[in-house]
């Protein structure tokens, strides 16, 4: 699986692993810093956060027309100093006044542009390591190599970011809002980590950095007719705007599948279930993957018993951990951990993935780069197709969170009645710091509630407080206590019994959507980097970001379609624009596949 590669692709993937770890684990926990430390509204910080993001995708177009003009290398290296700049400058507690606004947004441009000189440029290296015809057949396997280390870093960011902050706020008594640079500080750290693994092995890749000599243009070997540059840039934006809905659906993992896992599976996991949601158990799976696979593939017998040995390590040790959990064991499910299914699906699959097309390539029969991306649309399509399948007999969004919001009103009720008469009250002291932290629970849910659910929560929460009290105080008065009954079991007839489903339709949606991913993400950016111009490299992979950058801007659709719907419809739609995608690129599969050739 390792071997055969150029030097050059293992140092280019761990400079981006590590500047990928610091990336994932900043934007772990920017929206909060956002709404705790400046005091945005959500729709306020979601804006910030979502214009950020598109700049990320956006600016690799900008570094592409650079970096074709002045070389790949020297964009790599400006792009990680201004990277470093940015986040330096986002790691300086300063407050939440409008200085400190000013330099968060200063800094989110920095970190956008750098990203921009850096991302796609890198990509655009590891691709010219196969333009040597010595590792010509290995381009796709080597993408994929590169995919994962992408992945093994953002496996980590999370845990990393929220455990960082928490211990800056138990050991240094730093303040929750300050606590949050302290994260920024980790990817202040992991670019330091790049950008010496990126100078150390620069010796491996630097033929491919596209440099020039002072006062001449970046010189680029370029054989192609100019009819022959028009198909290839035809080819490319066909893939493009396949690109734009891959990523439309796959990122709903951040959007509308998130929004299931926190409305519509259970909140906790019981039994052997509970093993899924300790990333350390996925990590011991990764382990024990690579170790297996390590077994087939290495020379030496001393090699294949010590791969054996460690495969048989771990998996006894994971059996134990399992044989000692009993079924009353229970964790905690929160929506956001989900995501960690993803990047474990990557690191854990791509050895599988390359097994299988290695295992076709040998016998002459490993579909092409555009073929894998259209089966890619179409096991995308199977993902959804599962998800309308697990949404079967639920609430829609609107009646689940009516549901939710009943519940938790009268739970919060129950909690809280003795301090806060009204739910008014109740969010009024959240400006206090004694008694805020007290109902911090019941605030939080709070400043989560709709237009629609709002007034639900505040009549069933006073009406249940009302009730709550005369039960205490038998003299209140009748007329009150009947009203506030009938407004209560008014609410709860027009209100439908919550519904929830295992977290398992999930993690198997995740698993399938990641097969997706794997044929198509590292596949399109191969795709890129081959059929590309020699003179366009730079330009072209900027168009697969942008593209990208189009597709997560279209992700809001999912938004707008979770309110009444049925689920069930919802994911109908994300599976017709998966199969129409893969229609038009199997209608255009004999154009795309000529210029791969």
């Amino acid at each position: 699986m390792f071997k055969g590669h150029p030097k050059g692709l293992y140092a280019l993937a761990l400079a981006n692993t590590g500047e990928r770890f610091g990336y994932y684990t900043m934007l772990a926990v920017f929206a909060l810093f956002l709404r705790e430390n400046f005091g945005l509204e959500a729709g306020t910080a979601g804006a910030i956060y979502s214009t950020f993001l598109g700049l990320v995708y956006f600016m690799p177009l900008v570094g592409g027309i650079l970096a074709d003009k002045f070389g790949f290398g020297k964009m790599v290296t400006i792009g990680i100093s201004i990277m470093f700049a940015g986040y330096m400058l986002l790691s300086f507690p300063l407050g939440g006044d409008l200085i400190a606004m000013i330099a968060m947004m200063a800094a989110l441009l920095l970190i956008s542009l750098g990203t921009g000189l850096f991302k796609g440029n890198l990509q655009v290296m590891v691709g010219n390591l196969y333009d040597d015809p010595k590792y010509a057949d290995k381009r796709d396997s080597g993408f994929s190599l590169f995919y994962m280390a992408i992945n093994v870093g953002s496996l980590f960011a999370p845990t990393t970011a929220v455990g960082i902050k928490q211990y800056a706020m138990d050991a240094w008594g730093m303040s929750s809002n300050d606590a949050y640079h302290f994260s920024f500080m980790v990817a202040c750290a992991a670019l330091i980590i790049s950008i010496l693994i990126y100078y150390a092995f620069r010796f491996t890749f630097r033929h491919v950095e596209g440099g020039k000599k002072k006062g001449e243009a970046a010189v680029y070997e370029d054989n192609l007719t100019p009819e022959q540059t028009k198909q290839r840039i035809v080819a490319l934006c066909l893939v493009f705007a396949v690109v734009i809905f891959f990523w439309m659906a796959f990122h709903q993992n951040g959007l509308t599948l998130t929004y299931f896992a926190d409305e519509f599976t259970y909140t906790n996991a019981f039994g052997l279930t509970t093993m899924w949601f300790d990333v350390w158990n996925l990590v011991l799976i990764i382990v024990a993957v690579y170790a297996t696979f390590s077994i087939f593939q290495s020379e030496g017998a001393k090699a294949k018993i010590l791969s054996g040995a460690l495969a048989s390590g771990v998996l006894a040790f994971l059996v134990y951990r399992a044989m000692g959990i009993s079924p009353e064991a229970e964790v905690s499910v929160a929506a956001p951990i989900f995501q960690q299914f993803n990047p474990f699906y990557v690191v854990a699959l791509t050895p599988v993935s390359m097994a299988i097309f290695g295992a076709l390539a040998r016998k002459g029969k490993e579909p092409s780069a555009p073929r894998k991306i259209a089966y890619g649309m179409l096991v995308a399509a199977i993902g959804f197709v599962i998800m309308a399948v697990g949404s079967n007999g639920l609430n829609t969004p609107n009646d689940q969170q009516r549901a939710i919001a009943v519940e938790k009103a009268e739970a919060f009720a129950k909690e809280y009645y003795a301090v806060a008469a009204t739910a008014e009250d109740l969010d009024a002291m959240k400006e206090d710091t004694e008694l805020g932290a007290q109902v911090k629970p019941a605030t939080d849910f709070m400043g989560k509630l709709t237009k629609k659910t709002k007034p639900v929560f505040y009549d069933a929460y006073n009406a249940s407080v009302v009730i709550l009290k005369a039960e205490e105080a038998p003299a209140a008065e009748s007329m009150e206590v009947a009203e506030a009954e009938a407004t209560l079991a008014a609410i709860k007839a027009d209100t439908k019994p919550e519904t929830r489903t295992s977290p398992y339709w999930l993690i198997v949606t995740y698993l399938i959507l990641t097969f997706a991913e794997l044929l198509l993400s590292p596949m399109g950016i191969s795709f890129v980097s081959k059929v590309a111009p020699p003179k366009l490299k730079g330009l072209m992979m900027g168009g697969w970001f942008v593209a990208t950058a189009f597709g997560n801007l279209l992700v809001s659709v999912g938004g707008f379609l979770w309110a009444g719907l049925p689920l069930w419809s919802v994911w109908t739609v994300f599976v017709v624009l998966c199969l129409l995608s893969a229609l038009f690129m199997f209608v255009m599969m004999k154009r795309l596949e000529s210029v791969a050739k």
